[in-house]
């Protein structure tokens, strides 16, 4: 990451952050409008085998993961911020994931599907699902 999308990304974690302190009611209508930066592109790379994401520091750890069909992948948000993990075609959805909490998708067709959180656009993923 160059220095001036490390310091975009600063900024935006920092502005999320005050406003979930401020009252997060705000937070979707202000940041639902960002993320065009190279940093916002689908992650690229070899797809990790694994049934699990981990949502932390407004990331997605693996950002990309390959599953068989049929497979629930469970979803840990360590962020104290609520995330989704939203297909870009709409294929599925996480629904909201609370801060400290768990949620789940399962991956019932063949396909690579790109996803994002409704709330922070810039976060961006793939899975493969064979």
């Amino acid at each position: 990451m160059d220095a001036s999308a490390t310091k975009r990304r600063a900024l935006e974690v920092a502005v999320t952050a005050i406003l979930i302190v401020a009252g997060g009611g705000l937070t979707l209508a202000l940041t639902s409008g960002t993320g065009s930066s190279s940093a916002a592109a689908a992650p690229t790379g070899p797809a990790e085998m694994t049934d699990s994401v981990t949502i932390a520091d407004f990331e997605y750890d693996p950002p990309s993961i390959q599953v068989s069909a049929g497979t629930e992948v469970s979803i840990t948000n360590s962020d104290a911020a609520a995330h989704t993990i939203t297909a870009d075609d709409d294929s599925f959805d996480s629904g909201t994931i609370d801060g400290d909490a768990e949620g789940s998708v399962t991956f019932e067709e063949p396909g690579t599907y790109e996803f994002f959180c409704r709330f922070h656009v810039f976060m961006k993923g793939t899975v493969e699902v064979e």
